[in-house]
């Protein structure tokens, strides 16, 4: 306060004063410690482990305590950092809230002894959490620069399916005292993560390719069937996806087909075998060694894996295919193909690629190198029982020179059934031993034939046996005869159309 001047007026003296009131904004630390910062690489989530694993980038932010030029510090103990997030992470598109974050404390490089961790804190958008506090106090001099290394942990589960993409936000680093007073701050601190997995499967391929033809050479063959290992390859070019919950199925879009001939595609099946190359491995995906048959719909080999892909690591498994043994597989020489579609489903079940692949199998059997003809109508035999006296005494069907066999070399012919009883289409069966066939042979021949009579039974029996010895047994001609035993209780009280199929099998002596 001044005297600035003096006046006289009416025998008074006046004094004017002027205040001026200087007021200063003061703090005990006037803000001389700056927080500055920069971080390491971002972590990545890559595969579909990393999705319920997360990923921590250690060492991830140093921040950086420095004094303004000619300024001094004295911070007495129990000074804390704290953060706080200033938004969820986004990667412009997609957002993955900044709860499912953490930071925490790593290590120091330099400044003040007694520097503890509070732990991890889950990142607040709302609430400064205390990363770090301490027990000594900061003095400069000594400290006029040291470094706070913070780890930042992105924790695993299903918000990490939002989307591919870098997820970014910003964070507040705020320097309070032992009386949480505000010393500094820094307000934009940029972190980031990197999520790489796509569980859409978007850019995935299949490819495929067929191996390992069978080839059925004689009957016993024909009648075990066969499992061929490795027979079909599935080749996964994931790209940049590395999808979990993928499905893989397979359909079949035709029979087995050589020319006119063919067999059915339900007697053959599939089985996964091994991954023979890439990643992920049989156990992660959980895949089971299941058969699976074929048919002319999608069946599932591969059911929601749960494991992904690794991205631009190509991946290959191995199939193995089963050829159920039987009578569907008495047919003529050839190659026989099937047309297969094998489709890659996400986990949302949309299709992400397909591929057709043919299979094939090759019958060379001996058995085909002799020829078994029914002729003179033997192909359709009807037994007709309509009265008490074919009952009684039975009913008899002769087929005269019905079977014909053409062979350059010994032979046996069975006869066999398709199934263990004649049925209804009320589904009512008799047992198909009610029925009884007998050969004898029609062709004159000069060489030793023996011919049996058999009941009919689902077994092979032998029902001729031509040794071939000479060129007039090449050609033979048989009668066949089909007969019922007189008073038969098996056929009384049956009524309907009864049906079942009787095979003739050539196979070589």
């Amino acid at each position: 306060m001044r005297f600035l001047e003096q006046k006289s007026l009416s025998n008074k003296t006046i004094f004017t004063v002027l205040v001026f009131a200087l007021i200063t904004c003061y703090s005990k630390y006037s803000f001389s410690q700056s927080l500055d910062f920069y971080k390491g690489s971002d972590c990545t989530i890559t595969t579909s482990s990393d999705v319920l694993s997360g990923c921590t980038s250690n060492n991830y932010i140093f921040v950086q305590y420095q004094n303004f030029p000619g300024t001094g510090l004295n911070l007495s103990a129990g000074w804390t950092l704290k953060v706080q997030a200033n938004g969820d992470f986004s990667n412009g598109i997609n957002t993955i809230p900044a709860q499912y974050v953490s930071i925490g404390f790593s290590s120091v490089d330099g400044g003040p002894s007694g520097v503890s961790g509070t732990g991890n804190k889950v990142l607040s958008k709302t609430t400064a959490q205390p990363l770090i506090i301490t027990s000594t106090a900061l003095q400069s001099p000594p400290h006029y620069y040291f470094v706070h290394k913070l780890n930042m942990i992105v924790s695993g589960g299903n918000h990490l399916l939002a989307g591919s993409g870098t997820y970014s936000t910003s964070l507040t680093l705020t320097l309070v005292d032992a009386n949480g007073i505000i010393v500094s701050t820094n307000s934009n601190v940029p972190v980031s993560f990197v999520v790489n997995f796509n569980n859409t499967c978007s850019g995935a391929t299949l490819n495929s390719y067929f191996g390992n033809q069978p080839v059925f050479t004689d009957y016993a063959a024909l009648m075990a069937g066969r499992t061929v290992t490795d027979a079909l390859s599935i080749q996964y070019a994931p790209n940049q996806a590395a999808c979990s919950g993928w499905t893989l199925k397979v359909r079949a879009n035709t029979n087995f087909i050589n020319g006119s001939n063919s067999v059915p595609a339900q007697y053959f099946s599939m089985r996964f075998n091994r991954v023979a190359a890439g990643s992920p491995s049989a156990a992660q995906i959980g895949v089971t060694n299941n058969i699976v048959p074929l048919s002319f719909t999608d069946a599932t080999l591969i059911d929601q894996s749960n494991a992904g892909f690794t991205p631009y690591a190509g991946t290959e498994h191995k199939f193995d295919m089963i050829i159920s043994g039987g009578n569907h597989l008495l047919v003529p020489n050839g190659t026989y193909t099937a047309n297969l579609t094998f489709t890659l489903y996400n986990q949302a079940n949309e299709v992400v690629s397909t591929k057709t692949q043919d299979a094939s199998f090759q019958i060379n059997s001996s058995t085909n190198s002799y020829t078994v003809v029914l002729q003179n109508s033997a192909h359709v035999v009807d037994m007709v029982f309509n009265t008490l006296a074919s009952y009684q005494t039975g009913v008899s069907v002769d087929k005269p020179r019905g079977l014909k066999v053409t062979g350059y070399n010994g032979y046996q012919i069975l006869i066999k059934t398709s199934g263990a009883n004649l049925q209804n289409e009320e589904d009512v069966t008799i047992p198909v031993s009610v029925v009884n066939v007998q050969t004898t042979k029609h062709t004159n021949t000069s060489g030793n034939i023996t011919t049996f009579t058999r009941a009919l039974s689902v077994a092979d029996q032998i029902i001729i046996n031509n040794p071939v010895k000479n060129s007039s047994m090449h050609v033979v001609e048989y009668n066949l005869r089909y007969y019922t035993t007189p008073g038969d209780a098996r056929l009384s009280g049956k009524g309907g159309t009864f049906n079942t199929t009787v095979l003739f099998v050539a196979i070589p002596l």
